[in-house]
Formats: structure tokens, C-alpha cells, sequence
């Protein structure tokens, strides 16, 4: 098992598929209804199972012993200089917040060095979201697509 970072009750470590039905049981009801809006009649399991999948780096990140978050980089072309940004989190995320956004920034510091550029869309629906993309550094370029009628919000995050 490769542990990036350990302290206290909380381990960063890499991601495998066992991890999926472990955080798809313990996901925040904001993320699962962003799931469930942007990709009609999929479980959450699964669309883990296939981000972990597509993904070149995917990690998980613990308290107590239970993921309270997994994220990753799926990256458009093998050696392209982009790549997509996931992150799920779980019950327990809002207990290491402070830890939480600095592991974050760290990880997504890391990131950048490989890729130019980092995207996704989030609901914007989902506030803490996208607050937290803020957070990190993310910006809103004004772009969106819906999903029935849900307006999903495209952001960046580019190296300096």
C-alpha cells in the first residue's frame, strides 16, 4: 500500500477499486445528487469504478479508517499537457477541512507540475464546491453545459 501522508486518524494513500463501494456508501448527499444529475441512471459505485479507471493517479484519502474522499487526473492523451480533475468526498470530510484544503493544495501543486492545465464542471447548485475550487485556485471561465436542467459550471486550474 503507497501512503503518501499519515497523521493522527488521517492517511492519504493511493486508490484501488475496493475503495469504489466503500466511499459510494459514505458519499455527501451533494454529491451524490451531482452524480446523479450529471450522469442519469449510473450508480455511484460505478462511476467510480470508471474514474478510477480512466484515471493515471487516483488516491484516497482516510479518517479513522473510513475514505471521506477520492479524487484523481484522467488525462485527455497520454502525453497530453491536460487533464481531468475529479474529487468525491464522503461523510466525515468536513472534520479535517483545515487538512483537507492543505493536502489539496498540495496535491493539486503536484498536478500542475505534470499538466498544464486541470478541468472539470461542478453544479452549480453545490456552493461548497465550488467555493472550494475557488479555494484551491480554480477559475470560472463563464463556460457551462446542462444536463436536463442542471447548469453544470466548466473551471480551470493552469500552472503559473
Amino acid at each position: 500500500m503507497h501512503i503518501f501522508y499519515q497523521k493522527n486518524k488521517l492517511k492519504l494513500r493511493r486508490a484501488y477499486g475496493e475503495d469504489c463501494p466503500r466511499l459510494a456508501a459514505r458519499l455527501r448527499p451533494e454529491d451524490r445528487v451531482e452524480l446523479a444529475a450529471a450522469f442519469l441512471g449510473q450508480t455511484a459505485e460505478s462511476l467510480l469504478q470508471g474514474f478510477l479507471a480512466q484515471s493515471t493517479s487516483a488516491f484516497v484519502l482516510e479518517y479513522a479508517a473510513e475514505p471521506i474522499a477520492m479524487f484523481g487526473l484522467a488525462p485527455d492523451t497520454l502525453l497530453g499537457r491536460r487533464a481531468c480533475v475529479w474529487l468525491l468526498t464522503g461523510r466525515g470530510v468536513e472534520r479535517v477541512a483545515k487538512t483537507f484544503l492543505w493536502l489539496a493544495r498540495r496535491w493539486l501543486s503536484t498536478a500542475l507540475t505534470q499538466y498544464e492545465e486541470l478541468y472539470n464542471f461542478a453544479d452549480e447548485r453545490y456552493g461548497a464546491a465550488l467555493r472550494f475550487i475557488r479555494r484551491l485556485g480554480g477559475k470560472f471561465d463563464g463556460r457551462y453545459c446542462r444536463r436536463g436542467c442542471v447548469k453544470f459550471l466548466h473551471f480551470t486550474f493552469r500552472r503559473k
